[in-house]
């Protein structure tokens, strides 16, 4: 049986993304792994849920674990467990657990060490997520100053930052039309359509965008976009949208979001998600597997093939 802990002292400091990837790298070292969420609340039963979409949870298990059900599921496999923020379960030491901290820039520097231990030798280090590539040595002198072990540096990227389709709509009030299945697409490129008479086609293939925010009342423009290959429209305020457009929606299948928000208080709500966002779906997370598998290759990686 072995258990690795992946802790952290705040929510969306990134410990989602670093159990994903962390799983994902260890199988692809031919270790057997699953990833699992120690907890009973909605964040905890969101997490466990992704684990299991993805292939990732012990014995297909989509409910988070007590902990009186990690020794079971550690038999036999490497439980890489993400635990509530907070310190470690009191049970860690029964578990024989090793585990490792995430922090997330600009915070990696403070209080990490003295929070931690008491783990002793269990904690293999620390991961630093959300890390702009310009502050990597930066980060990198402040962990060895503090006497921490850096086992790797997540960059910060535009994918896990963006929330999902189905994460905007709730933020905006908004209902998704002609969209089934497509609430976990990633809108990390979003536009506001131009407002002139101009339908906007050339500045949309120009720019590719994931979708554009564009005023119910402009159907010229919302038609721009859909002639654009634009693969998703924000349609914002009152205005009914009119029947030939969902008729294009519809046929092209280009979900809609709608919402009765103007589109100056859409792109502050969207601006407001940028970071903040839980991951969630399978794009997003098979970009966060890549970017742990590269932060924890080397030295950091092998400190955790040993502690399976």
């Amino acid at each position: 049986m072995a258990v690795v802990l992946v802790l952290s002292w705040r929510p969306l400091a990134g410990k989602s993304t670093v159990t994903v990837g962390l799983a994902q790298a260890l199988r692809r070292s031919g270790v057997a792994a699953a990833a699992a969420r120690l907890g009973d609340d909605d964040a905890a039963a969101r997490d466990a849920a992704l684990y299991r979409s993805l292939g990732l949870a012990p014995d297909q298990r989509g409910a988070p674990l007590s902990a009186q059900d990690v020794p079971a599921l550690a038999q036999g496999r490497t439980l890489v467990l993400e635990c509530p923020p907070g310190p470690a379960p009191a049970e860690w030491r029964q578990w024989g657990a090793r585990a490792l901290a995430v922090v997330r820039y600009p915070e990696a520097e403070v209080g990490t060490g003295g929070a931690l231990s008491e783990m002793g030798e269990a904690l293999l280090g620390v991961l630093v997520t959300c890390v702009p590539r310009r502050r990597a040595d930066r980060v990198r002198h402040e962990m060895a100053s503090a006497g921490l072990r850096l086992l790797g540096l997540v960059e910060e990227d535009r994918k896990l930052a963006s929330p999902t389709l189905g994460q905007l709509a709730a933020a905006v009030e908004g209902e998704v039309h002609f969209g089934p299945g497509r609430e976990e697409m990633v809108l990390d490129r979003v536009f506001i359509s131009p407002i002139s008479a101009d339908p906007g086609q050339g500045y949309f293939v120009r720019h590719r965008p994931t979708a554009v925010i564009v005023r119910s009342d402009k159907p010229d423009l919302q038609l721009g976009a859909f002639n654009a290959g634009v693969p998703c429209l924000i349609v914002t305020g009152t205005v009914p949208v009119l029947p030939y457009v969902l008729q294009r929606a519809e046929e092209d299948l280009t979900p809609l979001l709608l919402t009765p928000l103007g589109t100056l208080d859409v792109a502050q709500r969207l601006d407001d998600l940028i970071g903040q966002v839980p991951l969630q779906g399978r794009e997003k997370a098979e970009r966060a597997a890549e970017l742990v598998e590269g932060a924890l290759s080397g030295a950091g990686l092998e400190a955790l093939l040993a502690a399976s």
